[in-house]
């Protein structure tokens, strides 16, 4: 038994340091790929994720699909998949979850993570402040877990913002953008104007069921009464679900990071609005047995800040597919831009401009320009408003974020920073063993294909292989594996 008695003092709570090689703040999938790639050459890492699961847009909580360089967009970029950490987790999710089950696909991860003995997971544990050593390096992170009431000290050489704000690189300085540049700055002819929107809101979505008896759904007083509010092209069906509601996006003329509970209750206010005019508007046949089976609580950020690298990504870079000596990573996602009016725009919910190829993404791109220690992942890596639209989807960040773990790697051996990657030959060692860890694992993904009981739906099968295409700057490059399976969605 425990009694403590009455005290004047203010009490802390319970504190704990822990001491590392690499620190990785974020747990989505590029948190996951970088910690994991370090992890695996060695590199004692830290994984700091403020949700209790894994995956960010990508986890049960959000439910949003993992895109890439494939684009799904018929044959456009249709062999380019991405290859290592990243494709080994979908691979895994494919064996295990034809379904395509949040909750199953939240374990793959969390299981991949957990069996890395270099990693120690942080879950439910937000970085609420940072130190310096100096005005150019991050000495510490600081993080409270909500669930067990520790306060944490990490401290390392290197960290990783994967934290899709950018909570460290903000904390510690470094520079960074929000919203669209102009035309002129950087003579990009996709730049948006203001009419359209200078920011990409967030999105909630929702699950279905039917039942084998009739359902009645009353409304919360919040929901969106006027569903004519939603302009008339944006189609609503009774079978609709999911990421279906893509479009479901507010907040693009707002705070995408201040305002996101508001954003999120005007979500919410559509959601249960829109469900209640199918439901109840009488315009719907046969949705007396459906019923909601799940809706989000945690919205699904597409853009906030972006931080500026050794290298800033821009539309000509993906159109015209320029070549980089120091090319760590692919993507092949459309130039992807939405309008800031989200759902309550006259305009489509996207536009799109999709090349015809993949294009390079230089490591310099995921190295902060201002922080010496400091590399970034995910949606925040320094690219322009409109290369963002297309470098922003969550397997293309995975696969990027490799590099960021096998850079760390490299940086811990030889006890450098970020940018000394690139002298004395050090980005070709980088690219050596970064495209060695992406097809290291081509038997494992095709033996787990072999196990198949049955042949699965929408899935072709190939020998492992690679693709490999010399640029004009005479660097090969791995540009498409096929390693085991292509896989469409029905």
């Amino acid at each position: 038994m425990i009694v403590e008695k009455y005290t004047t003092e203010k009490r802390n709570n319970k504190q704990v340091q822990i001491l590392a090689d690499f620190v990785v703040v974020g747990g989505g999938l590029s948190g996951v790929c970088a910690a994991i790639t370090a992890a695996r050459k060695g590199t004692k890492t830290v994984l700091v994720q403020d949700r209790p699961v894994l995956g960010g847009n990508a986890s049960s909580e959000i439910r949003l699909w993992a895109l890439g360089a494939t684009s799904h967009m018929g044959n456009n970029n249709r062999w380019s998949r991405e290859g290592g950490v990243i494709d080994e987790i979908m691979v895994e999710n494919l064996y295990r979850n034809k379904e395509g089950n949040p909750v199953i696909f939240d374990t793959v991860l969390l299981e991949k993570v957990k069996n890395e003995e270099n990693i120690t997971l942080l879950l439910n544990t937000a970085v609420s402040s940072i130190e310096k050593a100096d005005s150019r390096k991050i000495k510490s992170v600081y993080a409270f877990n909500s669930q067990n009431s520790i306060d944490y000290t990490i401290s390392a050489p290197l960290f990783c913002d994967a934290s899709g704000d950018g909570i460290v690189a903000f904390q510690a300085g470094a520079s960074f953008r929000i919203g669209a540049e102009s035309k002129d700055e950087f003579n990009e002819s996709f730049a948006p104007d203001e009419a359209y929107g200078q920011l990409l809101g967030h999105s909630m979505f929702f699950y279905t069921k039917e039942l084998d008896h009739p359902v009645k759904y009353v409304a919360p007083s919040y929901a969106l009464k006027d569903i004519s509010q939603i302009p008339r092209h944006k189609i609503i069906r009774k079978d609709m679900t999911g990421c279906n509601f893509w479009w479901f996006e507010y907040g693009g003329r707002l705070d995408t990071i201040h305002e996101t509970e508001e954003i999120k209750w005007e979500l919410s206010k559509v959601i249960f609005g829109v469900w209640d005019y199918i439901k109840n508007s009488g315009k719907f046949e046969d949705v007396e047995n459906l019923t909601l089976e799940w809706v989000g609580n945690v919205p699904g950020k597409r853009e906030s800040r972006r931080f500026e690298g050794l290298y800033m990504m821009k539309q000509q870079d993906v159109i015209k597919q320029h070549c980089f000596d120091d090319a760590v990573a692919f993507g092949g996602w459309a130039l992807d831009l939405h309008p800031a009016d989200g759902i309550y725009s006259t305009h489509s919910g996207c536009t799109q401009w999709h090349a015809k190829g993949v294009y390079d993404i230089p490591y310099r791109c995921f190295v902060s320009k201002d922080i010496d220690n400091l590399f970034l992942a995910g949606r925040i890596i320094s690219a322009s408003h409109v290369a963002f639209g297309s470098t922003r989807v969550m397997v293309t960040c995975g696969f990027g974020a490799q590099a960021v773990g096998m850079a760390a790697s490299i940086c811990t051996e030889e006890k450098m920073l970020p940018a000394h990657i690139l002298e004395n030959g050090n980005i070709k060692k980088l690219q050596n063993e970064t495209e060695s860890g992406r097809t290291k694992y081509f038997k494992y993904a095709h033996r787990l294909i072999l196990q198949f009981n049955q042949p699965r739906p929408c899935i072709s099968y190939f020998k492992p292989s690679i693709i490999r295409n010399t640029c004009q700057c005479g660097m090969a490059q791995t540009r498409c594996i096929s390693s085991s399976v292509a896989t469409s969605k029905c």
